[in-house]
């Protein structure tokens, strides 16, 4: 783990996800390192029949489980830089294609601390002049969940190895930043670090971050292209608008299981429990084609199917853990879903 006392952190009660191609290229370096890197994949938890979805994104818990294995199952502290050498435009989702024909470095770091959220929602990006008057500091900020870093140690190595390894493909090979440093605990063989960042490396720091030269950032690079980077950008916006709709009804489902037993289900209780005012709640579920009654409806036919066939609980309190006032109210509205009363619905499971 990072050390929490040297990292700069975000805390945040919420978990966050990765986009799917980064633990994608994880599993396809284990591959050439003589791993079964799908079966790695599958140990943390990884859904293999999603892994090729472009539009996919797996939980920070999954990905924080994969390094613990692949650490475990290589023993290579560097594992994470390993991983970096693997990346592709197509790791980056759209995003990827939009950095590429960037017309310089500078214009690709912009993009990912503007899209910083399809990278990794675990972390937060930025962009600044460095202490140095020619160069500028790119910082990977990790947050934080119940005092756990939502990015593994590995997978800093991972993110800062990648920028540099393509920015050597984008411009050329001899790029390297100035200085790196990284608020993980010395490894034991920090040689490693050095040789493939090819520049002086920290640990122990106050940040994660490349020091890079403001010349090498600034230059102008044969492969940019303004129209191929905006159409893309274009494709990432559509995803993460996507992504956060999606988010968002995650949010006010979990928001309704945990307030239906204490009797709070409208809009006003869910918008207080999400910190936001209820009608702007209740527009951004207009453009995501859902209302909270839905959502309500649909979580409560779920439950009381799940209660009535596999708990032992009285129709009375499964009435009340859902949020209804009245057992009537649950009679009624489950007649509606099944057809059939809550009774005869558990008699006949129970007869089979």
């Amino acid at each position: 783990m990072i050390e929490s006392d040297k990292q700069s952190c975000i805390t945040s009660k919420q978990s966050s996800s990765v986009v799917g191609g980064w633990s994608v290229a994880v599993g396809r370096a284990l591959n050439a390192l003589g791993y079964n890197g799908d079966q790695l994949l599958k140990a943390a938890g990884v859904d293999l029949s999603q892994k090729n979805d472009a539009d996919v994104r797996f939980s920070s818990d999954h990905t924080r489980k994969l390094w613990a294995i692949a650490l475990a199952e290589t023993g290579q502290e560097n594992i994470g830089l390993q991983v970096a050498g693997y990346v592709c435009p197509t790791t980056f989702h759209a995003l990827g294609f939009s950095l590429w024909a960037s017309n310089s470095l500078h214009a690709a770091l912009d993009r990912m601390v503007r899209f910083e959220v399809l990278l990794n929602d675990g972390c937060r990006l930025s962009l600044q002049p460095a202490e140095q008057p020619v160069g500028y500091r790119f910082t990977m900020q990790v947050k934080q969940s119940e005092n756990t870093p939502l990015v593994a140690k590995e997978g800093v190595d991972y993110f800062l190895g990648a920028v540099v390894k393509m920015f050597r493909e984008m411009s050329d090979q001899s790029f390297a930043p100035l200085s790196v440093s990284f608020t993980r605990e010395t490894p034991h063989q920090p040689q490693l670090w050095q040789d493939y960042f090819n520049c002086p490396v920290n640990f122990g720091a106050s940040d994660n971050s490349l020091i890079l030269d403001a010349d090498q950032l600034d230059q102008i690079l044969p492969t940019g292209n303004r129209l191929l980077a905006e159409q893309n950008d274009q494709l990432v916006e559509e995803y993460l608008q996507r992504f956060q709709m999606n988010d968002l009804c995650s949010q006010v489902r979990n928001a309704l299981i945990n307030l239906m037993p204490l009797g709070l289900t409208t809009l006003d209780d869910v918008a207080d429990e999400l910190g936001m005012v209820a009608r702007t709640l209740q527009y951004q579920l207009t453009l995501n084609g859902t209302t909270l009654q839905k959502i309500r409806d649909q979580i409560r036919e779920e439950l009381a199917r799940q209660y009535l066939q596999y708990s032992r609980q009285s129709i009375t309190e499964i009435a009340y853990s859902l949020g209804f006032s009245d057992p009537a109210h649950l009679n009624r509205a489950f007649k509606r879903w099944a057809g059939e009363s809550p009774t005869l619905f558990r008699r006949r499971f129970t007869v089979q």
